[in-house]
C-alpha cells in the first residue's frame, strides 16, 4: 500500500452513558493484528499468569509479556485522541501501527491512546511519532511508556523498569486479589 493510500482505521465505537470504552485502531482496515492479537497473544499471556499465580510461584516467567511496550498519550478527550490519530496519519503515514484509544474507568477526566509495539525500536519510534503530532494536539499532554498489561503485572512486580524475563513477586499479599481480576476478565472473555 503506498503512503497515499494508508490511512487508521477505528473499530465500531460503542455507547456507553460514562464513556468508560476502548476503540481500537489499525493500519489495516481488517484491524488483522489487533484481532489476531487478542487470541493469539494478549489471552494466552493474561492465561499464562494466572497459571503461574495459581501454582503459587514467588516468580513470574513473562514470555511475550516482557516483548510487550505500551505508548500512551495522555488526553483531555474523545475528539483529541481523534485528532492525534488524525496527525499521526498526515505526519506518519507507510507503517503498520495498532492500538487503542478511551478509558476504561467509569467517569475518567481524560483519555488516552494507546499505540501497541513488541519492540524496543518500534517502541522509541512510536515515542518519537507520538511527541511530534502532540505539538499540534496539545502541547502539554505527556507521552508514557509501559510494558506489558500494566493493570495486572504493576501491583505485583512493581516498576517495569525493574523487571526480567523471570520476575520475583514484590507484593504477594496482591495475588489473590489479581487471581480474582483475571478470573473476571477469563470469564468476560469466553463470551
Amino acid at each position: 500500500m503506498n503512503k497515499q493510500n494508508w490511512h487508521i482505521y477505528l473499530a465500531k465505537i460503542p455507547f456507553a452513558k460514562d464513556n468508560n470504552f476502548w476503540v481500537s485502531f489499525e493500519s489495516d482496515p481488517k484491524l488483522t493484528k489487533t484481532k489476531s492479537n487478542i487470541y493469539g497473544r494478549c489471552l494466552p499471556c493474561i492465561q499464562n499468569l494466572y497459571l503461574q499465580l495459581k501454582e503459587g510461584r514467588n516468580t513470574i516467567t513473562l514470555g511475550t509479556a516482557y516483548n510487550c511496550w505500551k505508548v500512551t498519550a495522555l488526553l483531555k478527550g474523545l475528539e483529541e485522541c481523534q485528532s492525534l490519530l488524525y496527525q499521526f496519519e498526515k505526519k506518519f503515514p507507510g507503517r503498520h501501527v495498532w492500538g487503542k484509544f478511551g478509558s476504561g474507568r467509569s467517569n475518567s477526566k481524560t483519555k488516552v491512546v494507546v499505540f501497541h509495539a513488541e519492540n524496543t525500536k518500534e517502541r522509541d519510534w512510536l515515542r518519537f511519532a507520538l511527541k511530534e503530532c502532540l505539538t499540534e494536539v496539545d502541547i502539554n499532554a505527556a507521552v508514557q511508556i509501559s510494558r506489558a498489561c500494566s493493570v495486572l503485572y504493576d501491583d505485583i512486580l512493581g516498576d517495569w523498569r525493574h523487571w526480567q524475563p523471570a520476575t520475583l513477586i514484590k507484593n504477594p499479599e496482591m495475588v489473590d486479589k489479581l487471581l480474582e481480576k483475571i478470573k473476571r476478565i477469563l470469564y468476560k472473555s469466553s463470551m
